[in-house]
């Protein structure tokens, strides 16, 4: 019988997410996970992942490009 880990690190969270490990900085970065530090170590749920990875999980909000001022109109 094969045991689920309690926490992994960011690759195989990336790797069970199918992301990049970039993007599971960006979630942490965004508190839409959460990690705990043993060391140099990042350490992240097994939980946390299987519930991101079922959709439990506010998507996040990001800024529209064309909402962005332009340089002519931030009145330089």
């Amino acid at each position: 019988m094969q045991t689920e880990p309690i926490l992994v690190q960011r690759r195989e969270a990336a790797r069970l997410l199918g992301v990049s490990t970039r993007t599971i900085d960006y979630l942490l970065a965004t508190k839409e996970l959460t990690a705990h530090r043993v060391g140099r170590r990042v350490l992240i749920p097994y939980g946390q992942i299987q519930s991101f990875g079922q959709g439990d999980h506010a998507s996040p909000s990001r800024p529209n490009k064309s909402s962005a001022p332009r340089l002519s109109e931030r009145g330089d």
